[in-house]
């Protein structure tokens, strides 16, 4: 039986059939109560006990995000070897300029918080690339101006870190994920849908959409983020209703609230089967978008996931935090238990009121110094007042630290590694090996997150490969380790790559200069060592692209003072600045900080004059 497109409708049906498939797997009803935790607003949490969401989720996520990331590229073809340099360059200024850390950092707590966590890599637009209305015609610049309305008056697009033919890079919340049951990876799904929502009026003047005229308004912006607290979908097919279940009856206001209705969720599609792309709407009988996916490059779906917990058979996966809920719970009523206690604890005693009367109980419970009573003659003062002990219940601390105990072992964490200071003498080879254990579970979610940077830049370094048409300007390291411009095209880079992100933080940066400079101070004064080998070993072996800017560019020159400088038994002086080389007469655009040095990036569009940057 041949391949038969879907319609609308049975797109609608298939979606219905993902939330199942997320609401059953991912757990989803428990994640808006997980979120309110994490964020000390769950009403379980009006009490003094410790966050422990908030506290190991900061400690997990600072451990494995505060490292600085950098790409490291490899051929895998011959042809590649020479392009390499090149790439490498592009990644790394990419890494910059388009945010990654960012998306990724966004990620990797949607992962702690819901399980799995999501990247969206795209180009030129927010809303999809669409190469039919290229400004270069026939020629494809690699760029539109779909961001504004048709004449160019409006922006219909306001985030930042998009522009005209460029890539980016952003995290997607799992909520707003849909995929087809029995998905283990983005990697092997059929499809993917992305649930966004727009502004009636930006939808329809956006020329990439189709099928407007009858598309009327479904929710506000109130309730598409009340939406998140909930798996019940805004909209369904047919009736549009609003998260509470009331009827929208016509645009600006629903039957039973005078919230501004002007907004329509939309669920955009890209279907590996086809390599086409849908956006449809619910309720809407036609599509919006029906085009060729610009971005499914090499049979990849423009999106990357990472999870922390090991999956057997579901894309979606349970949460760290889902772990913890259960302890976080028990602590906050650990601590309603102690407050109770500590305030029964205040003083409190029963009296004979025909041995004091009101005028002498005042006197009693009055907060001034030296307050005295009376009792009644003839009376037994040991019988007038009788004190009620209650003691605090010392048995709830222990109970704490259990918990807290147990909140470790979910995450693999001591107390040091908190933040907390344990007393008590342990020899370093006790504190080797728990920091051993340690690192070792630690490493896992690491590489998690290492595969995911290295997701998103293949699917990046795919996107450019075929779209960057137009020139552009790099500056990279040459063979003599000066920094020079070079013209690039994405064409003319594509080829088999394998990538690589390799994390140091600064105190190991600082460390591994230093070692670098120490090994050159050594090496450097023996005659029979090659100075330009040498150099290109330390730049090789410690990676640090700072290094080149030390290089001086005239290979013969550095050879003859170094060999000069070590036959006098001293170092050389400060070398020489290379020269670059960049073509005359076309303008080039910097980076937005305005710097020079490995990874300034920088683009030429040749047609019209007309130029553009990374942002």
């Amino acid at each position: 039986m041949p391949f038969r497109e879907l319609k609308p409708v049975e797109w609608q049906n298939e979606i219905d059939d993902g939330l199942d498939y997320r609401r059953k797997f991912g757990i989803e009803s428990t994640w808006a109560e997980i979120e309110a935790m994490y964020y000390n607003v769950h009403p379980s949490m009006a009490n003094d006990g410790p966050n422990i969401l908030m506290s190991i989720g900061d400690s997990l996520l600072s451990t494995l995000n505060v490292p600085r990331p950098r790409y490291i590229v490899k051929p895998e073809r011959r042809e590649a070897v020479s392009k390499v340099r090149l790439v490498e360059s592009v990644d790394n200024v990419l890494l910059r300029e388009l945010d990654i850390a960012d998306a990724v950092d966004t990620a990797t707590l949607h992962a702690f918080l819901f399980g799995t966590g999501f990247t969206k890599m795209g180009y030129d637009s927010e809303y999809g690339f669409d190469p039919s209305l290229d400004l270069g015609g026939f020629l494809q610049l690699g760029l539109t101006l779909t961001q504004y309305d048709k004449k160019g008056e409006r922006r219909l697009e306001t985030d930042s870190g998009v522009a005209p033919g460029m890539p980016w890079v952003k995290a997607v919340a799992p909520h707003d994920i849909v995929v087809p049951w029995g998905t283990i990876s983005i990697e092997s799904c059929p499809w993917v849908a992305h649930r966004f929502v727009r502004h009636i009026d930006d939808l329809k003047a956006d020329r990439k959409y189709s099928n407007t005229q009858r598309l009327s308004p479904t929710l506000s912006m109130e309730d598409f983020v009340e939406s998140y607290k909930s798996t019940i979908r805004v909209a369904r097919s047919g009736v549009a209703h609003s998260p509470t279940g009331r009827p929208y009856t016509r645009r600006g206001m629903t039957s039973e609230t005078s919230r501004d209705v002007a907004y329509v969720e939309l669920y955009e599609i890209h279907d590996r089967r086809t390599g086409r792309i849908y956006a449809i709407a619910p309720g809407h009988p036609g599509f919006l978008r029906n085009d060729i996916n610009a971005l499914q490059i090499e049979n990849r779906l423009p999106f990357a996931e990472i999870v922390f917990t090991p999956r057997s058979r579901s894309l979606w996966s349970t949460s760290d935090a889902y772990y913890l809920r259960h302890l976080q719970i028990e602590l906050s009523d650990l601590a309603v238990q102690r407050t109770k206690i500590r305030r029964l604890s205040v003083l409190k005693f029963l009296y004979d009121r025909d041995v004091i009367n009101d005028e002498q109980l005042a006197k009693l419970t009055s907060p001034d110094v030296g307050a005295a009573a009376s009792i009644e003659a003839g009376q037994d003062l040991n019988k007038a007042v009788i004190k009620m002990e209650t003691h605090p219940d010392q048995t709830l601390i222990l109970e704490e630290e259990h918990l807290r105990r147990n909140s470790r072992e979910q995450v693999g964490f001591s107390r040091n590694q908190l933040g907390e200071f344990t007393g008590g003498r342990r020899t370093a080879t006790e504190a080797k090996i728990v920091d051993t254990a340690s690192a070792l579970r630690m490493s896992r979610r690491g590489k998690a997150i290492g595969r995911l940077y290295e997701k998103i830049i293949e699917t990046v370094n795919g996107i450019i490969f075929n779209h960057w048409t137009t020139p552009r300007w790099i500056q990279v390291v040459g063979e003599s380790e000066a920094e020079e411009w070079e013209q690039i095209t994405g064409p003319a880079l594509k080829s088999r790559y394998s990538y690589e992100v390799i994390f140091t933080d600064d105190q190991e940066l600082r460390q591994r200069r230093m070692e670098a400079l120490q090994l050159y101070t050594y090496l450097v004064q023996d005659p029979s060592i090659d100075p330009v080998a040498l150099r290109q070993y330390i730049s090789d072996q410690y990676n640090d692209p700072e290094f080149a800017r030390l290089w001086n560019a005239d290979i013969q020159d550095a050879m003859r003072v170094m060999r000069i400088g070590a036959g006098m038994g001293g170092l050389p002086g400060p070398p020489g600045r290379g020269g670059q080389r960049q073509a005359s007469g076309l303008p080039q655009l910097q980076s937005s900080n305005g710097q020079g040095g490995l990874g300034n990036l920088s683009f030429n569009l040749a047609q019209g004059g007309t130029s553009a940057g990374a942002r």
